[in-house]
């Protein structure tokens, strides 16, 4: 009901004001622009002159769009993205342990009511992202999938939007190597499937296009919504390369993050350790929007379990905390740009920054911690020597 209700609302909205949806409307053009045979690549759409980034293999999957009309499709997209919080969250909330049918239904739904208005999750609905979407392929994949098959689904969506590909480097770390190559494989069989049906996208693509983050972001230097370490960098104050600070603190937090997305793997479980996982990938990401942090919900999921199971104030204070950092600094800032822009400044780094500093605090923490509890159990295995 939720789900359909949100579709409703989607349809007259765009059917009233004719706003929003502007990625989804990138993704049902790059559909038109297959069915036409026209290059992806010279997709231009709407006011914002929005450009195809996604790979060819991408827009084969956006050709069914390109059958309905724009209002059908914000109805139908909206509705599969609501639908596909709702599972996401009865799945999460099921693995942390609440297995009463009834208790899960009922944490499943407060769950989807604290989670539906953060920022992360509005925008995604609001432009019809497929963010939401794809984080339930790679939760299902990795952490409910053991067969032979673990991966495949990981590497697929990879082929749809690249950041993905970090988890291979998790799983090789994390000894996982068939889940490994299966994403690899995976990952590969979408490149090769572009190539065999549109070469030319194709061989633009993988030419370079696929690294030229001007098609995503036009000034980074007065962009407040790159929420990664190298958006931040734009923004500091100072005339200086970023490049190569940019660089070093990838090398630095990208090996080390995933070694505690391991870490974190091996001591409280694999969702654990694939949502840190998540979060080094969108900290090193060239280019990671708001809606990219939608992996705040597993994040969140985990905490307030954590914090519920040990009944500590503290956690349940920074689970909150946590919360109203992916609620408000998001609408704050693009009220200030859109209604007030002539007072956006340097104040706006800090508070679209904060979604980096978590990612980067919730990295330190979980090594604290969990170095921490190898320290007491070592002292306590010497003691008991």
């Amino acid at each position: 009901m939720i789900a359909l209700s949100g579709a409703l609302a989607a349809f007259v909205v765009n059917v009233v004001y004719a706003e929003g949806w502007v990625d989804l409307e990138v993704y049902r053009e790059g559909g038109v622009a297959v069915l036409q045979r026209t290059s992806l690549y010279d997709v231009v759409v709407g006011k914002y002159s929005l450009q195809f980034t996604y790979s060819p293999f991408a827009a084969l999957l956006f050709t069914p769009l390109a059958w309905v009309d724009m209002e059908i499709a914000i109805a139908l997209w909206v509705m599969i993205s609501i639908l596909a919080l709702e599972v996401l969250i009865w799945l999460l909330v099921g693995r942390v342990a609440v297995k009463s049918g009834s208790r899960r239904a009922t944490y499943t739904l407060l769950a989807f009511i604290a989670i539906l208005p953060l920022y992360p999750v509005m925008l995604t609905l609001w432009n019809g992202q497929i963010g939401i979407i794809l984080l339930l392929a790679i939760v299902v994949d990795l952490t409910h999938g053991k067969g032979k098959w673990c991966g495949i689904v990981t590497g697929i969506v990879a082929g749809i939007k690249l950041t993905p590909l970090i988890f291979i480097p998790y799983l090789l770390i994390t000894r996982r190597f068939r889940a490994a190559l299966m994403a690899g494989l995976g990952f590969l069989g979408t490149v090769a499937i572009g190539f065999l049906l549109l070469p030319a996208d194709s061989r633009d693509y993988w030419g370079g296009k696929f690294f030229d983050t001007q098609r995503v972001i036009t000034d980074p230097e007065t962009n407040y919504f790159n929420q990664s370490i190298r958006g931040v960098l734009f923004l500091m104050p100072g005339s200086w390369s970023t490049t190569p600070l940019w660089l070093a603190l990838c090398a630095v937090v990208g090996a080390g993050g995933l070694l505690v997305a391991a870490w974190t793997a091996k001591k409280a479980g694999e969702l654990a350790g694939v949502t840190a996982c998540a979060i080094v990938g969108l900290l090193v990401s060239p280019v990671s929007w708001p809606h990219h942090w939608v992996w705040c919900i597993p994040l969140l999921v985990l905490w307030a379990y954590r914090a519920q199971r040990l009944d500590a104030t503290l956690e349940k204070v920074g689970v909150g905390f946590l919360w109203f950092i992916f609620l408000l600094p998001g609408y704050i800032t693009l009220a200030t740009l859109f209604i007030y822009p002539s007072h956006a400044g340097m104040w706006l780094t800090p508070l679209m920054g904060s979604y980096v500093l978590s990612g980067l605090l919730t990295l330190l923490v979980l090594a604290f911690y969990l170095g921490r509890s190898d320290r007491r159990r070592r002292k306590l295995a010497s003691g008991g020597d």
